[in-house]
């Protein structure tokens, strides 16, 4: 299978896709997730308070408080802590008092030092909670004010989200992993019931698979099992009616053998009386079909042999040239009967094919055959054996008017029928080159290493 049309090639090249617009994506589905529950919370509605923005708030307030006496700054405070209701806040004096603490701390000294400021300061510095320390006004005689913001106050909105929104988030992914593994599992199963398609039996039918699942695969698996068993029936079926056909054919063959020999004793027997020349012309026609249909019935005997594996077959080496230059006499009569031109190209030395002497005179004697009767017109017929390197080829040709079709076993009768089923008995290859000029049959042997 093509790695590029597989099913978890194109899932991986989602992933890696999805991986590669990570900031975008991830910043996308954030915002597609913690916004809304923002808007639930209210964090939305809030203006943001970082901590820069309460630092230069107390600045600021503390420079309006410049020459204010307590009363002024007290008031200043309480409003500043209805405002900040998150913070804690208060002030010291000049005289180093702690004054106004809100809420009330009391690990706050009544009496401030220079020493306790310093630690104070040292302490809160970077810590949590979030602290600004400012003298009040210009005047650093006046005392300074101190504000303390938790650490939570101050973070953006999205990261004071409720943590159980994460997990919901953190949830979706979960579910995108364990598709991942879900369709690995599909895949899994689509590969077993691809591997049993391929895994064929003796009878070439694929063998059945195991179905544990009565999901919409196991149902296709189940289908499956069913067309196993079906093709497997019809398989026997063919089978039967194959053998019951073949028998047929050779009990036909062999109740036709008798009364046709019967019908040509007659026909010499007439031959040698005194007739009209219609007669005799008459009888030489009926001996001709008579004949044909003779080997017919032999053609149809053998093939239906060769195809149930009962036709001799004794393999041998044979010399060729000397082979067909004997099975060419046999024929030659019978050309110059039919006013052909033989045309003969055989080597002086030895080429020798391994196959069966009968099968090889069975072949020639039908492809001669074939060109006397369906190519006589031409008025010839060649042999050409040759050889090259390991392989070498017999070629017989005619001048006819060729094939009118292109099969050359069905369509051309039962004898190119059985030179083509002992041709691939014997291992050799053919093939017809026909046109209306003529035909060339080439039958090619290799020899073995």
């Amino acid at each position: 299978m093509n790695v590029t049309q597989s099913l978890i090639t194109k899932y991986i090249l989602i992933m890696l896709s999805a991986v590669l617009i990570i900031p975008v994506s991830f910043f996308a589905g954030s915002w597609l997730i913690t916004v809304p529950f923002m808007h639930i919370q209210g964090l939305l509605n809030e203006e943001y308070k970082g901590k820069s923005y309460y630092e230069q708030m107390w600045n600021e307030e503390a420079r309006k408080l410049e020459g204010a006496n307590e009363k002024t700054i007290n008031q200043k405070l309480k409003l500043l802590k209805e405002k900040y209701p998150e913070a804690s806040m208060f002030w010291v004096n000049e005289d180093g008092q702690t004054q106004l603490p809100l809420p009330y701390h009391a690990a706050l000294p009544k009496q401030w030092s220079s020493s306790y400021t310093a630690e104070f300061i040292k302490k809160r510095y970077g810590n949590n909670p979030y602290t600004v320390i400012t003298f009040i006004g210009t005047d650093k005689k006046q005392g300074f004010m101190v504000i303390e913001v938790p650490e939570k106050a101050v973070e953006p909105p999205i990261q004071r989200l409720d943590p159980t929104y994460y997990n919901i988030y953190l949830g979706f992914v979960f579910i995108i992993v364990l598709s991942l593994f879900f369709f690995l599992r599909i895949r899994k199963r689509l590969r077993v019931l691809q591997a049993a398609m391929n895994n064929k039996g003796e009878r070439g039918i694929p063998l059945p698979v195991v179905s544990e699942s009565t999901d919409e695969i196991g149902q296709l698996e189940q289908s499956f099992n069913q067309m196993v068993k079906q093709l497997h029936e019809s398989r026997y079926r063919e089978k039967q009616e194959e053998e019951l056909r073949q028998d047929l054919i050779m009990s036909l063959s062999h109740d036709l053998r008798t009364p046709l020999t019967t019908v040509r004793t007659h026909i010499y027997q007439l031959k040698n009386e005194e007739m009209t020349l219609n007669i005799q012309q008459s009888l030489e026609v009926i001996d001709t079909k008579v004949e044909f249909v003779s080997d017919l019935i032999d053609n149809l005997f053998s093939y239906t042999l060769l195809l149930n594996g009962k036709y001799p077959y004794r393999e041998e080496e044979v010399d060729m040239a000397r082979f067909l230059r004997k099975s060419i006499a046999q024929w030659y009569p019978l050309f110059e009967e039919e006013n052909m031109e033989v045309d003969i190209q055989l080597p002086s030395q030895s080429i020798y094919w391994r196959g069966d002497v009968q099968w090889l005179e069975r072949i020639i004697d039908n492809l001669c055959q074939n060109v006397i009767r369906h190519a006589k017109e031409g008025n010839f017929i060649s042999f050409r054996l040759v050889q090259e390197h390991d392989l070498s080829s017999l070629t017989i040709s005619d001048k006819g008017s060729g094939f009118k079709k292109n099969s050359h076993t069905k369509q051309n009768g039962v004898g190119l029928a059985i030179v083509d089923a002992m041709i691939k008995e014997m291992e050799l290859t053919w093939s017809i080159h026909s046109t209306k000029h003529g035909t060339d049959i080439q039958i090619v042997y290799k020899a073995s290493d």
